[in-house]
């Protein structure tokens, strides 16, 4: 019998009324439910919108009843599975299943009623017209269930490692020109399958921290039904009425805020917390609760004494060790997180947030290798975690690797396609491999949606340098170093476009600018060539005294040549021999 019949009923009833995105939405909740219940993967393989999700639905009815005619049919009709000479009999009349033991006392219905009472057939009936109706796979954003705010994304650091890769070279790198993947602002019609829906097995969720029985309503009960599925706005309904009979409770104020909650109200969600600790000021879940939704409000709140609160009134409850260590990582206290995570691994050792946040204090501490590596557990652990795709872009692109981000980007913004940061991100990755046209066309939505990230600007501006237009170049770079005035790759590219602009003399004084920004040999190998360039255009516009300096720097850069491009060490050693014929050749 399946977990929650009412809800069945409820897809079935959709499914029949041509309102396959709502059947779909209920059925993916009940799959997440119960995924070893036959009549969920049939209804769910005459809803799904392509030939793939019908054959793994097919596939996972057969694991579940092996015995299911309909499912071998459906599957050698698509060629996902061998004929055997069983399966080319005729069939013989359907009889009725018996799915349940009160079914059986019902008076049994006749002619087409009996017909589509039958799952069997019925299944047959709406999976022949949905081979019939075939069509392109639609997936599309989805949420895998609202969670706490994830840490900001270190874009200084990331772009910083991009850009030591790519800002400096003088002349666009040809490479094979890839279109954004990312989807459109006007999302496909139709539900999305969510990531967790390809799993063979359904992960835990978190642990429900009170689960009081309330048997005086049964409001209640429909509540923590709901929740269950994630329907929230149902949560909120129930718990409410539950509330105006269970008055003294804490439990209902609690379910009712974490709705709240995971639905964005942050106030609202506030308030039922606080309600409830008028109930029971040792309710340790709702100390956690509402720390959570104070820092939804408010990133920058002090909450040290409330999460101390949530952890003395509830040590037992894991997610409260795991939430606290993400608010200290915010913090940078990443002693006290690591005290936090170590906690959580005891009472959760397989819960996949433990690597995932262990691997952004790593991000966060520039330790790119331990990153990658905790990050790639966590993604093995949950792959339908969608920060850990979004964790391992970053690193990817810190660790220099723009195309291996792109292919975790996509993904991830497949599902949260209006994500910022996420963008940003992807943004990056194109500007990281050259593909500066597909860059633009990313930055200029971000900063159309008001995105003011130095980076950000820093980005398009090179990217307008590659593409032959220094006039836009020159107003992004200015915009990017109001933003972040001391950043040594701005700064070059600021002079990089005077230069482009015609203008060797203010770019020399860029270029001269920047030496007092110098962190490592790279960048002092780049501003010496930068600024041999700029000298020799000067030389070159009449300015004969400007050939010594020109001279002294190109031949810098040459000595430094191992920490710069090949093209940038070729074009040194022309202009040297143009400057100075006697000076030996390379």
């Amino acid at each position: 019998m399946p977990t929650d019949q009412a809800m069945l009923d409820e897809a079935i009833s959709a499914a029949r009324g041509g309102d396959k995105v709502r059947a779909r939405d209920l059925l993916t909740r009940l799959l997440r439910i119960d995924k070893d219940y036959p009549e969920h993967w049939l209804w769910m393989s005459a809803v799904v919108e392509s030939r793939q999700e019908q054959i793994y639905c097919l596939q996972n009815l057969l694991r579940v009843d092996p015995d299911s005619v309909v499912a071998r049919r459906g599957l050698i009709m698509m060629g996902a599975l061998q004929a055997d000479p069983k399966d080319i009999k005729p069939v013989p009349p359907h009889r009725r299943q018996a799915w349940t033991t009160a079914e059986l006392e019902l008076e049994r219905p006749r002619g087409w009623k009996a017909l589509m009472a039958n799952p069997v057939a019925r299944i047959t009936i709406y999976l022949t017209a949905g081979i019939l109706a075939l069509s392109l796979i639609t997936l599309g954003a989805v949420g895998l269930g609202a969670l706490p705010p994830t840490p900001t994304p270190n874009f200084a650091q990331t772009a910083a490692a991009v850009g030591a890769v790519v800002t400096l070279t003088p002349t666009r790198t040809p490479s094979a020109t890839i279109t954004p993947e990312f989807p459109t602002e006007t999302p496909t019609p139709g539900a999305p399958t969510p990531l967790w829906f390809f799993l063979d097995a359904t992960y835990t969720p978190t642990p429900l921290y009170v689960d009081t029985p309330h048997p005086e309503t049964q409001a209640f009960r429909l509540g923590m039904n709901a929740r269950a599925r994630e329907d929230w706005e149902v949560v909120i309904e129930y718990m409410g009425q539950a509330l105006e009979i269970a008055v003294d409770a804490a439990d209902p104020h609690y379910y009712l805020g974490d709705a709240y909650l995971q639905l964005g109200q942050f106030e609202q969600a506030l308030e039922a917390f606080d309600q409830a600790l008028l109930v029971d000021n040792r309710f340790g879940a709702a100390y956690l609760g509402r720390a959570l939704a104070t820092l939804a409000l408010d990133p920058d709140a002090d909450l040290i004494e409330t999460f101390a609160e949530a952890v003395e009134f509830a040590p037992d409850f894991p997610l409260v060790y795991l939430e606290r260590a993400r608010y200290f990582i915010r913090l940078e206290n990443y002693a006290a997180a690591n005290a936090d995570l170590e906690e959580a691994a005891r009472l959760a050792p397989e819960s996949p947030l433990i690597p995932y946040l262990r691997a952004v204090m790593a991000l966060d501490q520039a330790d790119f290798e331990t990153a990658l590596d905790l990050a790639d557990r966590a993604h093995a652990a949950d792959f339908t975690h969608l920060p850990t795709y979004l964790l391992l872009g970053e690193v990817h692109l810190a660790l220099g690797d723009p195309l291996a981000a792109r292919e975790w980007l996509i993904t991830y913004l497949h599902y949260e396609m209006d994500d910022l940061p996420g963008l940003n991100l992807l943004a990056l990755s194109y500007f990281g491999t050259g593909d500066f046209p597909e860059a633009l066309d990313i930055f200029d939505r971000l900063i159309a949606d008001g995105i003011a990230n130095a980076r950000t600007y820093y980005g398009r501006g090179i990217s307008y340098l590659e593409v032959g237009d220094p006039v836009a170049a020159l107003s992004d770079l200015n915009a990017a170093t109001r933003l972040q005035r001391n950043d040594f790759e701005i700064n070059l590219a600021l002079g990089r476009a005077l230069l482009d602009l015609g203008d060797p003399g203010d770019a020399y004084v860029q270029f001269d600018n920047t030496f007092s920004l110098i962190q490592t040999d790279r960048q002092r190998a780049f501003a010496h060539f930068y600024r041999g360039l700029a000298l020799k255009v000067i030389v070159e516009n009449g300015d004969e005294s400007s050939a010594p300096a020109a001279v002294r720097d190109l031949q810098a850069a040459i000595d430094l040549a191992e920490l710069l491009p090949e093209e940038l060490v070729e074009a040194a050693q022309e202009m040297l021999a143009e400057l100075d014929p006697a000076a030996p050749p390379p």
